[in-house]
């Protein structure tokens, strides 16, 4: 009796680990699933595993329009009216009675409307001229010529804010010149547009690069973007008035080194891919979206009876805690001492925080990055104002996304190139409250053949 009660236990142990065993699987299973559905689908596409085989209660109809509490949006009344024009009857327009008695009221009405722009033609004129200490004939340029140019600085700056900004093909944008502006060109033309505008932003790049070294934080982040079959990276480097693009074959550590130098002043604000590692910097500062995004996958995948479970939940309320603190302390709701107290309490709680059995299942991955980067999660608490997330950078790269959706990509070096600087070039005005239009235009009518970066900052 005693024996077969042995051996009903044994099996009983045996059978619980081998249970504890496959809910781990299991789980790492799912959390797999999520990270391919979400690579190929996004997370908007992608389908949220149940916890439990129990049927999930449908969900409410989402209310259309904006949120309950956003501020609507209303047309502000014009400053400046450049027509007036003044409606009277002679007769009733209901009736047809011509016999109408003033009111003595008027009714004002102001509509916004737009004039399509016309071809505009200009010949130069040019004078030659001796000068005796050069021993050679010389002219002038005029006040918006290009030489040896055919078509001026107006279109070729719209062709580049249609092309990357808008996300217009070459022959959509030639589509859009001869009806609405009466000028013919050919689809080929864009092209050529747009490596003259990189050459005469080529400066301003290039003064943008060294510009960004100096600002005491930067985002990085990077995305894939084909080169004529091939996969490259579209890397962005950020500040809050400075964007760089640059294309590139590697996704290494030298790209980061070839932008900031071997050794960055600063803060480095980034996510948690390998080729920011060897960077040294001042600080830095993972991105907590990315991290509370991995736990969430992970706590969907577990049971809330495994020990994993808790102490993922514990870390994501920690995290949480912290955000909420340096949020009082930027918006001054907190005390300079109180929040002195509560960082150090919570840079001493999360370096005591351990994972249980760290080197198994779904946190193998968690644990490993969160023992290399512990001194790089709070970094945002030591200094007012800095972030605590990467969206910046991945707001200004989502550009360089849609365009990658729209164009597959780049067949060419000037394609590249052309990319990286008038992007740069763009976004960056754009940054600064720049218009596209007139800040390429200006760039390109510009008497200094090396033009400061400056043109796209505020001034």
């Amino acid at each position: 009796m005693n024996s077969n009660c042995n051996d009903n236990c044994q099996r009983i142990i045996e059978l619980t680990a081998r249970i504890k065993e496959l809910e781990e699987k299991n789980g790492l299973l799912k959390y797999e699933l999520l990270e391919m559905q979400t690579k190929y689908f996004g997370n908007s596409k992608r389908k949220k595993l149940a916890q439990n085989t129990e049927e999930e209660k449908p969900k409410e109809k989402k209310k259309l329009g904006a949120p309950v509490g956003h501020t609507g949006w209303f047309r502000k009344k014009p400053e400046k009216i450049d027509v007036i024009e003044e409606v009277r009857l002679k007769k009733c327009p209901h009736c047809g009675n011509e016999e109408l008695g003033d009111c003595q009221d008027i009714e004002e009405h102001v509509q916004e409307d737009i004039i399509l722009p016309k071809l505009k033609v200009t010949k130069y004129l040019k004078h030659s001229y001796w000068c005796n200490k050069c021993k050679k004939v010389v002219s002038g340029k005029g006040r918006e010529e290009l030489p040896r140019s055919y078509i001026g600085p107006q279109a070729k700056s719209v062709a580049g804010f249609l092309k990357y900004i808008v996300k217009v093909s070459d022959r959509d944008i030639k589509k859009i010149f001869k009806e609405l502006c009466g000028l013919t060109i050919v689809s080929s033309s864009i092209p050529g547009f747009n490596n003259q505008s990189r050459r005469k932003c080529l400066p301003v790049y290039e003064g943008l690069k060294s510009e960004l070294k100096k600002a005491p934080y930067v985002h990085a982040d990077e995305t894939g973007c084909p080169v004529d079959g091939q996969n490259w990276w579209d890397w962005v480097f950020a500040t809050t008035n400075i964007c760089l693009h640059i294309i590139h074959e590697s996704r290494g550590a030298r790209v980061v080194e070839e932008i900031l130098g071997k050794k960055y002043d600063g803060i480095l604000l980034s996510d948690f891919f390998c080729a920011y590692n060897k960077l040294p910097a001042r600080a830095k500062q993972r991105c907590l979206v990315h991290l509370l995004r991995e736990i969430k996958k992970i706590l969907e995948c577990y049971t809330q009876e495994d020990s994993g479970y808790t102490y993922c939940q514990k870390l994501k309320e920690l995290i949480q805690t912290a955000i909420k603190l340096s949020e009082k302390y930027n918006e001054n709701k907190i005390s300079e001492e109180k929040f002195m107290e509560k960082r150090e309490y919570l840079n001493e709680t999360l370096g005591d925080f351990q994972f249980p059995d760290s080197q198994k299942g779904l946190i193998k991955r968690l644990a490993k990055r969160l023992s290399r980067h512990k001194n790089e999660i709070f970094t945002f608490l030591d200094y007012k104002g800095l972030p605590y997330h990467n969206n910046f950078a991945e707001q200004l790269i989502r550009l360089s996304v849609l365009f990658r959706k729209i164009t597959f990509g780049h067949r060419s070096k000037n394609g590249i190139l052309n990319h990286s600087i008038l992007m740069s070039v763009l976004q960056t005005g754009k940054l600064n409250n720049k218009e596209s239009i007139p800040l390429i235009k200006n760039i390109l009518t510009c008497r200094d053949n090396n033009p400061s970066f400056k043109m796209c900052l505020s001034p």
